[in-house]
């Protein structure tokens, strides 16, 4: 059921404070933090980083989109207090895999 998850919320807003009243904001993980960085803020933008692993992430704007190939969907950046959504693909040997050839 939805209702056990949390609320979807931009990527910098100021989500609460902590117990001596230092602001909590800003959020991201490593991949939606690459994403951004790597300005992909539009749909139909995307980015692949290679590490450890390979991590595929276009832009779907707005639109949560449900992949016929087995992405993940997730969300991606918020920019301007905006959620946006992404299609993630991961390969997660690819940092050995260069390795080896």
């Amino acid at each position: 059921s939805r209702e056990i998850l949390p609320e979807v919320k931009s990527s910098s807003e100021v989500y609460g404070h902590s117990k001596s009243g230092i602001p909590i904001a800003g959020i991201a993980g490593d991949q939606q933090a690459a994403l951004f960085g790597q300005m992909c803020v539009e749909p139909g933008q995307a980015k692949n980083t290679y590490g450890t692993g390979c991590f595929l992430l276009m832009n779907t704007g707005k639109k949560a989109v449900k992949s016929a190939h087995g992405m993940l969907t997730t969300i991606g950046c918020g920019p301007r207090g905006e959620v946006a959504y992404a299609l993630e693909g991961a390969v997660f040997n690819g940092g050995s895999t260069v390795q080896w050839l």
